[in-house]
Formats: structure tokens, C-alpha cells, sequence
């Protein structure tokens, strides 16, 4: 791997409408700077200036070519997994020359649990302005004490979990013996309803602690909601913890991302991700592409999101917003070797003129349509490994004979990664694949389709290597006459 040395970091912060949130981020940018070797430049995605977009494009004025993007947010929620991501392939299409790493979110990590442990104790002793303080000690054992950690809310089960298991480890690793969590929105339990069971168990001293970076409207209805508990319940001795903003545990989280950005260790856990798994409760998420708006992470682009280079190669079905018709063309059909395998080379106009590759079009058959080819179940992959290996083996000799690309296993059980020859040709195969209704992801130039023991060769493993085939044609060979115009 070329070494990658940063010479800045787009340091981004959500964005608020209250200024003394917003003077919060800019003095923890402030800390950072002081830290980092590579120059800051703060942005946020929305409400604040300057927006990503503007960052981006100062950096890459002032000619920066290795740039490090690091999002200040606590979960991977939409922004993080979306909004953020779209403007950076938008930015990877507009200056292919530089290159972006782009860190992980803060996450669960040590150094936020100590910051959430002194935020804690300072409540319990009633020093809330004392200097950043740690001890080896464990908490003091207070009967009848609860600390309710209050997270945001989204509507990610992925980062909510996140609030869950930091409540976990603050009360086993830190020593609180008892931790109830909860949020200010979206998801449940809320504040009221977190507050009032610990009442209802019994607590007689609660401390509110705002699993939050920066005050604004979020953490204000967060002590509004609490202190209408409070006020319902004057037997019961009500707390306040300080948000992190710019704790020392903080600036450490941040620069442990930065730092696995750097080396190339960052990573973005797919593991429980709603986009890659299907969750009952979030069928409509499961599949769905990167994408955003001009409120958020294409802020500050121009309303052609900057993709004029792609869409000036698709074919005309698809240009002006028209629907793409689910009408399939005839199916070719399959061609043997000697050796009786599929000759997928052979099966497309090689030996009959009369029925050259074009007439696929993009939008032709033999398409999978009608039931959205999706991926398998991980368990049902896994159970039958040897199944999957030989469905992997045969889509992947497909893909090599038809577009010459190279195919790589997957981390995760049910796929097989296409090895892209850059980060636009992949974005752009993705798009031409989904409307063929194949289920496909990328990470940076792989693109991964699905595989699956129970995937038939006339079915769909053909269904497959044709619309890989096809779209790769288009890319490669119209491409090349528009560029050529």
C-alpha cells in the first residue's frame, strides 16, 4: 500500500442552530489542531458554516492531495453511513487525483468511557466545575443511585445499540452498579419513561448524563424533559452530568480515529448495519443506496451533484429521470465448451453477428426482474460453505471471461467482491446494477454481489454475470466514445 501521509483533516461537526453549541466544536477543533500534524479545516453537515462541500474544495485549493475526513459523531447513524459518504464519492468523481481516507465514527471506546466516568463522579460530588480528574477507585457504592445515560436517538438500531452498551460498560467495567440508558427522540425508551423506572425501582438519587458532544437544542430538551420528572417527584434527588464537549477522553477518541485513518486501519463494522442485514423492522432500509440531499452532505454542491461526467455516459433510457422499462428482452442462451462449463465469453455476439453484446442495451434482458435478486440469509451461506464456494467459483469465472475484471472473496458470507479498476467506475456499475433488480454494495472500488448455495446456473447465476457483463460493456466501450466526442 503507498504510504499516505495527510497533509489535512476535514474535521466535521454536525451543526447547530445555537451558537454556543457551534463556539463548542470550534474550541474542540481548536484542542485538535494543537494534536494533529495535518491542517484542520472544521466544517458542518448542516445548520452552520462553512458546509463539507466548502471544506473540500478549500483543501483541494490549497493543494492538498491527502486528506483525511473525520466525522464527529458518536454512532453510525444515516449521516455517517450516507450523507457523508455520498459527498465524498461526488468529490472522488470531481478530483480523481486526490485521496480520501475516511475515519470511523467515535464509536464505543475506552477513552469516551472514561470521559463519561468523570463527567459521573463530578456529578456525584457536586463538582461539576472541578479539572479533568481519573482514579483507580471504583465509584462510591451509593444506595439507591442510578445514572440514566441519555443518548440522541436515531433510527439506526446499529447506533442506538452503541448508547446501550456504553451504559453496559460504565456500570461493569466502571463500577456503577446500576445504569439505565435511554433517549431524547426516535427511539425508545424516552427520558421521562427512562427517569420513571428508576423511580418505579427505587432509586432516590438519579444523575442525568447526556451521552452528547455539544449543548444546542438536543441537550436543553434533555434537561427540560429531566427536571419535569424531577419537579413530579421532589423526593427524589435529581443530578446533572455535564455533556463531553471537550473532555480529554474526547480529543483521545477522535485522534485514536484519525490515527486508524492514517495507517489504513480505519473501518466502518458492517456487522449489524440495517443497509447490508435484513431487520424485520427496517425492511424498507435493507439494500438501499448511499444517498443524501442539499440540507446535508450535498450542501454547497451544485444541484448537478457534480456527476456530469457519469451522466453524460448513460444511455438515453435513462437520462432526463425517465423510467427504465422491466420489459426483458429475449434470454440468450447459455454456450458449453468441450468440457461441458458455461463459455460465457461465447454466449453474447461473439459467434453470432447478428446478436452483438450492444443489443443488451442497458436497460435490455435477460434482466432479473419482476423479485429482487437479494442476498442469503449469512446462517444459510454458512451452513453450506462448499455450496457457496462453487456458486462464488462460477459467477466469478463468468465476470473474468466477459469483462476481464478480477473477483475477490468477501469478509461477509453471501457475497463475492468485483475488483473495479476506480471508485467511478464502481459507483457507476452499482447504479446500472440495481435497476437490473440484483442486490449489489460497494466498498471503495469492490463491488459485491450476492452468492448463495441454492443459486441455480440457468437461474440465478446467469442473472448475475449477464448484468455485470453487460453494464461493464456499456461502461467500457461507451465510455470510450464519449470521451472521444
Amino acid at each position: 500500500m503507498p504510504e499516505f501521509s495527510p497533509t489535512a483533516l476535514i474535521f466535521i461537526g454536525h451543526g447547530s442552530q445555537d451558537m454556543e453549541g457551534v463556539q463548542e466544536f470550534f474550541h474542540l477543533a481548536h484542542i485538535l489542531q494543537t494534536r494533529v500534524p495535518a491542517k484542520l479545516y472544521p466544517c458542518f453537515l448542516e445548520f452552520s458554516e462553512p458546509p463539507i462541500a466548502e471544506a473540500v474544495r478549500q483543501c483541494v485549493e490549497a493543494g492538498h492531495r491527502q486528506i483525511v475526513v473525520a466525522p464527529l459523531f458518536l454512532g453510525p447513524a444515516g449521516h455517517q453511513k450516507n450523507d457523508i459518504p455520498t459527498l465524498l464519492n461526488w468529490a472522488r468523481v470531481r478530483w480523481p487525483e486526490v485521496e480520501f481516507r475516511y475515519a470511523a465514527p467515535l464509536g464505543v471506546q475506552h477513552a469516551l468511557l472514561q470521559a463519561l466516568d468523570d463527567r459521573c463522579r463530578r456529578a456525584l460530588q457536586g463538582a461539576a466545575s472541578a479539572p479533568d480528574h481519573s482514579s483507580n477507585e471504583l465509584p462510591a457504592r451509593l444506595p439507591r443511585t442510578a445514572i440514566a445515560l441519555i443518548g440522541r436517538g436515531t433510527g439506526d438500531p446499529d447506533s442506538n445499540s452503541d448508547v446501550a452498551k456504553m451504559a453496559r460498560l460504565l456500570a461493569e467495567g466502571w463500577g456503577y452498579e446500576w445504569v439505565e440508558y435511554g433517549f431524547y427522540s426516535i427511539a425508545r425508551p424516552g427520558v421521562a419513561e427512562t427517569l420513571e423506572r428508576c423511580i418505579h425501582l427505587g432509586a432516590e438519587r438519579i444523575v442525568v448524563a447526556p451521552f452528547l458532544l455539544f449543548t444546542g437544542r438536543i441537550h436543553r430538551g434533555i434537561l427540560r424533559q429531566a427536571k419535569a420528572v424531577a419537579a413530579a417527584h421532589p423526593d427524589v434527588e435529581m443530578r446533572f452530568a455535564e455533556h463531553l464537549h471537550s473532555h480529554a477522553g474526547v480529543v483521545e477518541a477522535i485522534l485514536q480515529r484519525y490515527r486508524e485513518a492514517v495507517e489504513g486501519d480505519a473501518s466502518m463494522t458492517c456487522d449489524l448495519c440495517k443497509y447490508r442485514h435484513r431487520m424485520s423492522a427496517y425492511a424498507d432500509d435493507y439494500g438501499a443506496p448511499q444517498s443524501s440531499d442539499h440540507r446535508h452532505g450535498l450542501r454547497g454542491v451544485s444541484h448537478s451533484h457534480g456527476m456530469e461526467r457519469l451522466t453524460a455516459i448513460l444511455p438515453p433510457r435513462y437520462q432526463g429521470g425517465r423510467a427504465v422499462s422491466a420489459a426483458p428482452m429475449a434470454a440468450a442462451p447459455l454456450v458449453y465448451d468441450a468440457e461441458g462449463r458455461v463459455a460465457w465469453d461465447r454466449i453474447w455476439g461473439v459467434d453470432d453477428p447478428e446478436n452483438p453484446f450492444c443489443e443488451l442495451a442497458l436497460a435490455g434482458g435477460p434482466p432479473h426482474r419482476g423479485e429482487l435478486l437479494e442476498p442469503v440469509d449469512p446462517q444459510e451461506a454458512l451452513a453450506d460453505p462448499e455450496g457457496c464456494a462453487r456458486v462464488a467459483e462460477e459467477i466469478g469465472r463468468g465476470v473474468r471471461m466477459t469483462t476481464g475484471l478480477s473477483t475477490v472473496p468477501s469478509r461477509a458470507p453471501g457475497w463475492l467482491g468485483i475488483q473495479c479498476a476506480s471508485e467511478e467506475m464502481a459507483i457507476w456499475l452499482l447504479r446500472a446494477i440495481v435497476v437490473e433488480n440484483i442486490a449489489v454494495r460497494r466498498e471503495g472500488c469492490v463491488l459485491y454481489v450476492p452468492v448463495g448455495p441454492r443459486f441455480r446456473l440457468e437461474s440465478e447465476i446467469k442473472n448475475v454475470v449477464t448484468a455485470v457483463a453487460k453494464t461493464y460493456h456499456y461502461w467500457s466501450e461507451h465510455l470510450r466514445e464519449q470521451a472521444a466526442r
